[in-house]
């Protein structure tokens, strides 16, 4: 209807509304109007025109932001996203008469033009190997995986097979997934790549659903979905309804299970052998882009799951050398912004689950329009403008987007924004600034520098000159992370860039939250640690170089406290290098949704061996243990757990530097949930890291200041794969480190460390009189040096430990106690000599005689 169809039909209602009414009638819709250029300041008349028009035609206006389940019309913003209802239909609806549409299941009708998709030679190759071991051979059932890196196409390979060789002949598809996004992201690949007439040539349609705490419920599955997208939780408590409204129906029935890595947790199994039993014909995929082997000498459970092992595989050296990917190169840029003020605990808390959009509009445009952080991420563009040439930054919302923009411009930078793939959460209806597609063709055409985005460009956006991304937003979404850095990695071969850079600007939350590291996102992904190249041990090295950069922050940091500084100081630089770390990533528990974390323990040598013993101990621990839910085990339990193993296994050695009850409890809910041992990668040639073979060479040169600072930058510059990689490519802890060790050698005695733990003699008795419990209360050291020597005693050839009485051996300490022969009630002592080892059994029946 036109506006001035609007004035004619509601003409005289303003003489029935009272100056009163008008002025609340301006206050209720002074932004509404706004926004659809009606003048309001100028003509408050319309604003009764407008409102008796919805009136009369049931219709209400609503606003809902994040933080507040709904907005009064005087506080809303230009920003807000409004929502139109008809009362009318609402109404309707509640008597049962009407029908609304569904975002969450459908039917997809196949479009009568071609995908335009051309797959890359390792995605044909892929879906070849697909088609020899599955196709053609015919093995029912059939479990192996399909490994491609981060960038690679897993989903849309898989999926393109799918359609092909199972939907064409209208067979059922189940499609598993641990993570909200990972759903969405898999119905879009079905829905905007791949339903076209070129890949569906024998199916019209097909139906879908998508089932999660978010989507839709298993109740309402039926028996014509084609294709089932869900979540392992929801189906496992709604198992039920999957049987009886679709497995029942089916002969055969194929199985999708994306972040296949996860799938030795026991929900994950317990769905998997429930379908298994429930059609006669099981076949099932697995997508990772985590390489591994799956040999049963090597990973037990997971050859269990997937029994056919790998069906295809390629690493993402080979996409870069191919030239299909881009050879990422990750910078790191702090900017001094202290956001920590800005939130209370709880809000903090909040972050770690609900991601940046959680923080409150208020605190989130005070983020983005504080101007010293622009101004950083302006400043690293324009010092390194012919490095990163175009650029897309990744900004926290609109308000950034704005800041930024003319900030850049300022500085001569052709810049725009566009705020993309905005999604109205009542009405779904996607929502984008005009102009946008205009802006990304100019940046496309060269016309621009960088391009600031809002809320993530959407996938198929083809932006091949991107030479750069600019992560200035954090975020706790791991698909999230690789969608933004993936948009950089578009490699020679596909229209890209030889090289791409990742640059993050690191705010000041003091590891409050858990944010995704992009560089130790693509590692932990995309590395083969079975694999015995060079490369694998370069990232090794720069996957703990990571987690060091803490530290070495501590040793440069003057409001550390400091006696942590000098504890730190006065451990040579080898004691601070780990041995290698446990590598592993676990499923934790969040509302209805299941979060991945990727943990990396790092074993130093005074923990070597307790966290040896507690690998053996673990099954024991954890016998018997039932979760409250199927995979997690309670924080209350882990707590237990946790302060056992520190009491029983770490007690008496060295816990500095390394250890961490959070690590503790992090292995001990991965073996609950994977039954395996996490995996231990070594790091080899440990010693070449070590700066103090570097300050001896350059004490024994006997070098003037100049020609020892040229000697250090040299040293830095030529081995780019030993220092640059493990010091984070920031020479200021390399040079810190190689000062310190200076300092060491040339000064030995500030840096001494008691070598005895000194004796509570208060009462004049010897040790060999006192129980062990005692002992190990008076002198911890002694203790652990008597325990050791007693087990050692009892440590056979391979490695178990046998009983003083009968045959019984175990590589697990915890199935022992250390017992006298003569007890100190008959005149025995605490010796070496009257200690031996029983069984808890044996020593408790010794102890009832």
């Amino acid at each position: 209807m036109e506006e001035a169809e609007v004035i004619a039909g509601c003409e005289h209602l303003l003489g029935l509304i009272k100056e009163r009414d008008r002025k609340l009638l301006v206050l209720k819709y002074v932004n509404f109007l706004d926004w659809f250029g009606m003048g309001l300041r100028r003509n408050p008349e319309r604003v009764a025109i407008i409102d008796s028009f919805l009136q009369a035609n049931n219709i209400t206006v609503w606003c809902k932001r994040e933080s507040q389940s709904s907005i009064a019309h005087f506080d809303r913003r230009t920003t807000d996203r409004i929502t139109f209802r008809l009362e009318g239909a609402a109404q309707t609806m509640q008597n049962g008469q009407d029908q609304i549409s569904y975002d969450n299941a459908g039917t997809i009708e196949v479009a009568k033009q071609d995908s335009g998709i051309a797959l890359y030679p390792h995605q044909k190759e892929a879906l070849q190997h697909l088609n020899d071991k599955i196709t053609k051979s015919g093995k029912v059932p059939f479990a192996g995986l399909l490994v491609l890196p981060t960038g690679g196409g897993k989903t849309l390979t898989a999926a393109h097979w799918l359609c092909t060789n199972l939907l064409n002949q209208n067979k059922k598809i189940l499609w598993i997934a641990h993570r909200h996004e990972l759903l969405d992201q898999a119905k879009a690949t079905f829905h905007e790549r791949l339903a076209f007439q070129d890949i569906l040539r024998t199916k019209p349609s097909f139906n879908y659903r998508i089932i999660s705490g978010i989507h839709d419920k298993p109740v309402h599955i039926r028996p014509t979905d084609d294709l089932i997208i869900a979540s392992k939780d929801s189906l496992n408590a709604g198992f039920k309804y999957l049987l009886d409204k679709w497995l029942v129906n089916q002969e055969e029935v194929f199985l999708i299970i994306d972040e296949a890595h996860h799938a030795t947790a026991r929900t994950y199994r317990k769905l998997i052998e429930s379908i298994r039993g429930s059609v006669k014909q099981f076949r099932m995929i697995g997508l990772t882009a985590t390489p591994f082997r799956t040999v049963e000498e090597e990973q037990g459970l997971l050859a269990k799951v997937f029994p056919d092992d790998i069906i295809y595989k390629i690493d993402l050296r080979k996409l870069i050398t191919r030239g299909i990917l881009s050879e990422p190169v990750f910078e790191s840029v702090e900017t001094d912004f202290n956001v920590l003020s800005l939130f209370n605990k709880q809000e903090l808390d909040k972050l770690n689950y609900f991601d940046i959009g959680s923080i409150g509009e208020g605190t989130a445009k005070t983020i983005a329009q504080n101007d010293q952080r622009n101004w950083c991420i302006v400043n690293r563009y324009c010092e390194n403008k012919a490095k990163y040439k175009q650029t897309l930054v990744f900004a926290l919302n609109q308000d950034n987007a704005i800041a930024l923009k003319k900030l850049f411009q300022l500085k001569d930078i052709r810049c725009e924004y566009v705020l993309s793939s905005i999604r109205d959460q009542a009405t779904g209806v996607t929502i984008s600034s005009k102009g946008n597609k205009e802006i990304i063709q100019r940046f496309r055409a060269g016309e621009l520098d960088v391009l600031i985005n809002v809320n993530i460009l959407t996938e198929g956006t083809d932006l091949p000159n991107v030479q750069t991304v600019f992560l200035a937003r954090p975020t706790i979404s791991p698909t999230l992370m690789t969608q933004m850095i993936g948009r950089g990695l578009r490699g020679e071969k596909a229209g890209g860039t030889k090289e791409a850079y990742i640059v993050s600007f690191i705010d000041n939350w003091e590891d409050k939250v858990a944010w995704v590291n992009p560089e130790r996102l693509i590692i932990e992904e995309n590395t083969d640690f079975n694999d015995t190249q060079k490369n694998t041990q370069k990232q090794l090295v720069r996957l703990i170089s990571i987690s060091k950069i803490e530290e070495f922050a501590v040793l440069v940091n003057d409001h550390i406290d400091k006696a942590d500084k000098e504890k730190l100081e006065n451990m040579p630089f080898i004691e601070r290098l780990p041995l290698g770390i446990y590598h592993f990533s676990l499923l934790s528990q969040f509302e209805e949704e299941a979060r991945e974390k990727n943990c990396e323990v790092l074993v130093y040598s005074n923990l070597k061996q307790p966290y040896a013993d507690l690998m053996h101990a673990l099954p024991s621990l954890v016998a018997g243990l039932k979760a409250p839910v199927a995979d997690y085990l309670s924080e209350a339990q882990l707590q237990d757990l946790s302060a056992t193993i520190e009491s029983k296994i770490f007690f008496g050695h060295d816990l500095y530097p390394g250890y961490s009850p959070q690590d503790v409890k992090d292995i001990v809910q991965y073996y609950y949930q994977s039954e395996s041992l996490p995996s231990y990668i070594e790091l080899q040639d440990r010693a070449k890291f070590d700066v103090t073979n570097v300050a001896k060479d350059i004490l024994a040169g006997d070098y003037s200041r100049s020609q020892e600072e040229a000697y250090k930058s040299q040293l830095w510059d030529e081995h780019e794969s030993q220092w640059k990689t493990f010091f984070g490519h920031d020479k200021r802890y390399f040079l810190h480190e190689v000062d310190l060790a200076i300092r060491r050698i040339s000064n030995p005695d500030l840096y001494q460390r008691p070598t005895i733990i000194p004796t509570d003699r208060k009462e004049l008795r010897r040790l060999e009189e006192l129980p062990m419990g005692e002992i190990r209360e008076q002198n911890p050291a002694y203790w652990k040096w008597l325990s050791d020597q007693v087990y050692e005693k009892h440590r056979d050839a391979e490695g178990y430990y046998q009983s003083a009485e009968g045959d019984y051996r175990s590589k697990n300490k915890l199935d022992f106690q250390l017992d006298h022969i003569t007890a100190i009630s008959n005149g025995g002592l605490t010796t070496f000599e009257n200690l031996q080892l029983l069984t808890r059994k044996q020593n408790a029946v010794k102890g009832a005689r």
